[in-house]
């Protein structure tokens, strides 16, 4: 008779630390950011909805603090993560940040200076629904200036207003 208890308390304590386990799984992955989502997910296919119903998809090349690279074989498109509404494909587990490259720290402005030094032709997407079309000029603290192809003069466009920019592979 002894053993049976012992067995049943045995079995309360089991159910009881079962419990407390589910709750501190919920409790880390309440932690869990959706750019380390987007880092274990490199190489996968995805399907991005933006906030103003832009549908993209492709292959995730790459992501860094607050953008994502999407390839779709024909062209490259860096999206803002603010514009992101709803993200397809994603892999279950996620990259917590110091396992991270250094190079998946940067930002969208420095990802938009580097496609500014290639000087290759791009479209702005714009939140709510605008698009540009030329090459990226020069980066600033929070803004890109954007040299249209039918005017002399860039424009500048703040980086909260770009949700997609849209180049060649």
């Amino acid at each position: 008779m002894l053993d049976d208890l012992e067995l049943q308390a045995e079995g309360l304590h089991l159910a009881e630390r079962a419990i407390e386990v589910d709750e501190l799984s919920v409790a880390q992955y309440a932690e869990v950011e959706l750019v380390a989502r987007l880092h274990a997910s490199v190489g996968d296919a995805l399907r991005v909805g933006t906030i103003d119903g832009l549908e993209l998809r492709g292959r995730l090349a790459g992501a860094g603090a607050d953008w994502m690279l999407l390839d779709d074989g024909c062209g490259a498109w860096v999206v803002h993560l603010p514009a992101v509404a709803v993200v397809g494909g994603l892999a279950r587990h996620s990259v917590p940040a110091e396992a991270r490259a250094f190079s998946a720290r940067l930002s969208m402005r420095s990802v938009l200076r580097g496609l500014a030094d290639e000087a290759r032709s791009c479209a702005l997407h714009l939140t709510g629904g605008r698009t540009l079309h030329g090459t990226l000029d020069r980066i600033g603290a929070d803004f890109v200036e954007l040299r249209q192809r039918d005017d002399g003069d860039p424009v500048a466009v703040p980086l909260s207003a770009v949700a997609v920019v849209q180049g060649s592979s």
